[in-house]
């Protein structure tokens, strides 16, 4: 149960902030412990203690992820919101994991995909809502397969079909409307931006993500909010071996010197 007498009086949601002012009646709010699904190995990565927890609900939320090439993909059962009569309800989940590149290869660029649907139905104003957020929080640890002094990456996901992921009944009314979300993270060019040098790129990230589901509702109205679909994509780049390197370069010269016996 995750409700109490508790008086809110404003709630941050990604970039900006909701006030509501609204008193929720009844019992308390209560986590889980964090589920641990292990670890999954990709085509040229490999997601190391994917674990799921939450500070709001008994879960899981997110549910134990399949791995297709290098997208870890989540399809959660219960992760929704709901709110009708007046009141709020938040949901709220992490994931954390490490992200490894496996022997030849290096992490360039991360990737995040989500979607799901809201319902936002009865009589009131813009004050019954919906809203998702999503945070995220990256340390790169390893470059070219040494330890660096970690590098601190953040980003917060936009959304459709309002990039801030808030919808009210009076915009955006209606029974299973969609909404999804999306966000890319360069790694290459945050090293870059570090001034950290690399050959390869980066070959341990390790990766904190906070996601929130919030309902809010008036007298006579109801919203409703569920998250349906996660994907992360660990995407790399492949290295060569040295032995194919200079098999590459041994025939770059051979066309080279060729050509100009033929001038």
């Amino acid at each position: 149960m995750k409700k109490s007498s508790i008086f809110i009086s404003s709630i941050r949601i990604g970039s900006g902030v909701l006030t509501i002012g609204l008193l929720l009646a009844t019992a308390s709010i209560t986590g889980n412990a964090a589920t641990n699904y292990g670890n999954f190995t990709g085509s040229s990565v490999e997601f190391q203690g994917v674990t799921e927890s939450s500070g709001t609900d008994p879960g899981p939320l997110f549910g134990a992820p399949t791995i297709t090439g290098d997208t870890l993909d989540f399809n959660p059962q219960g992760f929704t919101a709901y709110s009708s009569g007046g009141g709020v309800d938040l949901t709220d989940g992490q994931l954390n994991f490490l992200v490894k590149a496996l022997d030849g290869f290096a992490i360039t660029e991360l990737r995040f995909s989500e979607l799901g649907d809201f319902t936002l139905a009865g009589t009131g104003t813009a004050s019954t809502k919906v809203a998702v957020a999503a945070s995220f929080f990256f340390d790169i640890l390893s470059v070219d397969g040494v330890s660096i002094n970690p590098v601190t990456v953040t980003g917060n996901m936009t959304f459709a079909p309002n990039a801030n992921g808030q919808f009210d009944l009076i915009s955006n009314a209606g029974i299973g409307s969609l909404w999804s979300g999306g966000i890319n993270f360069d790694i290459n060019s945050a090293l870059t931006a570090n001034g950290i040098p690399f050959q390869i790129g980066a070959t341990e990230v390790r990766v904190n993500l906070d996601n929130t589901l919030l309902a809010v509702s008036e007298s006579g109205s109801a919203a409703y909010i569920a998250k349906k679909d996660f994907k992360g994509f660990g995407l790399t780049a492949i290295v060569p071996e040295p032995s194919s390197m200079a098999i590459a370069l041994l025939g770059a010269a051979a066309l080279f010197g060729f050509g100009k016996r033929k001038l």
